[in-house]
């Protein structure tokens, strides 16, 4: 298969040179070139299929033509050897729980997916690989793991000073070996940036500078199974209007809303997919528009989602082809949710439902119930553990968070991180250190 650019204005390349350039040289981020649908007998019998199964074939349906099929077995199996959990809340909701792996975040499955893909494609060649990720903390612990250790490869990890948790901070500073956390005097939205405009450098082509965000479409696809098995669950448990249920999702760089578009394309059967912000609702805007408004985030109990541009718009607009009306009937974007309801919605859920979910699932959580109606189920994406946010959630709810043993490995070492500003040269002078 090859791939496009969302800028339309570059070449199409084969599936080694878009995850080596992750950026195609006009700016744009690499999409599919065809759409493949998968046939309507696989839905038929989706419920009696394994999570690993089922991204097996997502996976074969994008990859199949560049990657021999047992390898590209092997990079599935090994990649989603931890399942998804599905929690009935009652009232007609289920809570998709993808945090149950190394990191505690559902980027984990996207993260070692593409570590190993990247293995495979770089087989035994002796070029040394530099990926680059930029990170308000569950994108980098994600890649690092998936990456760590990983001869040929040397990761950054960039992330904004001072606004990490301890605990995010632990799962970046710890690993060591070839993973070199990094500092930014900025926010988040400079280190995008960085990542982004070093790849695009060529001045930096010495270092084969590749990025780890979902900007790297072997970051993407993989995500495509989080829909898909939502739906086999659901179709599994006999759940009545399970074709038509609604998919809720924290929306921050929109990279899961774009994979359940990509889900619904591949023949999913789906209901409205609702993309929940918090008091930064830069969806709704674009949903409307197509430009929506850049502007410096504030920061929220949703740390994760608080963004200024989603960097996965151009993708959305892509597979619609500019398109915003036919967007708009499969995608909503509520009112931003504010901290208050935020907090009000974790507590509730704990108290009512024996359930703690962490902010940016109650931000879909509540996003979703804003806009219900009817009879078909909701499917609410739990996209991390609380416990990664362990001091928030203990102060929101008055109850400590059980710490699990992925992340408590991570607090027994104390390494300090390279501080830099957010420019070329100090970023040039980082690889060098470490090349």
């Amino acid at each position: 298969m090859r791939y496009v650019s969302t800028n339309s204005h570059s070449e199409p390349v084969g599936l080694i040179e878009a995850i080596n350039r992750c950026v195609a040289a006009d700016g744009g981020l690499f999409m599919p070139s065809e759409l493949p649908r998968i046939p309507k007998a696989f839905f038929n019998n989706i419920g009696e299929m394994s999570f690993r199964d089922i991204a097996y074939v997502v996976a074969n349906s994008y990859f199949g033509e560049d990657i021999d099929s047992a390898a590209l077995k092997e990079i599935v199996d090994s990649s989603f050897s931890f399942d998804i959990q599905m929690v009935d809340l009652g009232d007609n909701c289920y809570v998709l729980e993808l945090f149950h792996g190394p990191t505690l975040t559902f980027k984990d499955y996207g993260a070692r997916f593409m570590a190993r893909l990247m293995k495979y494609i770089d087989g035994k060649g002796s070029r040394r690989r530099n990926v680059l990720v930029a990170t308000t903390g569950n994108t980098g612990a994600a890649a690092a793991n998936g990456l760590f250790n990983i001869e040929g490869i040397s990761v950054s990890v960039l992330y904004p000073k001072g606004q990490l948790s301890r605990w995010q901070a632990a799962q970046l500073t710890a690993l060591g070996e070839n993973i070199h956390p990094i500092e930014i005097v900025g926010t988040v939205e400079d280190c995008k940036r960085l990542v982004q405009k070093a790849i695009a450098d060529q001045s930096l082509s010495d270092f084969h500078l590749t990025g780890a965000n979902s900007i790297n479409i072997a970051r993407l696809i993989p995500q495509i199974t989080f829909t898909l098995y939502a739906y086999a669950r659901l179709k599994a448990l006999g759940v009545d209007y399970a074709e038509q249920a609604m998919y809720a999702m924290p929306a921050g760089n929109i990279s899961n809303i774009v994979a359940s578009a990509m889900a619904k394309r591949l023949g999913c059967p789906t209901g409205p997919i609702v993309g929940g912000t918090a008091a930064n609702n830069q969806l709704a805007p674009l949903l409307v528009d197509g430009d929506g408004r850049r502007c410096k985030p504030l920061r929220t109990l949703a740390p994760s989602i608080d963004m200024s541009y989603p960097s996965g718009w151009p993708r959305l607009l892509h597979l619609y082809g500019g398109d915003l009306e036919a967007m708009r009937r499969d995608i909503i974007a509520p009112e931003g949710i504010a901290d208050d309801v935020i907090a009000s919605t974790i507590v509730k859920l704990r108290e009512q439902k024996g359930y703690v979910i962490d902010t940016h699932g109650a931000v879909a959580y509540a996003s979703a119930a804003a806009v219900h109606n009817g009879p078909a189920p909701r499917v609410v994406f739990a996209t991390g553990h609380p416990a990664k946010q362990h001091d928030t959630i203990s102060r929101i709810t008055g109850v400590s968070v059980d710490i699990p043993h992925q992340l408590a490995r991570f607090m027994s070492v104390k390494r300090n991180p390279t501080i830099i500003p957010p420019t070329l040269p100090a970023l040039r002078k980082h690889l060098d250190s470490i090349n």
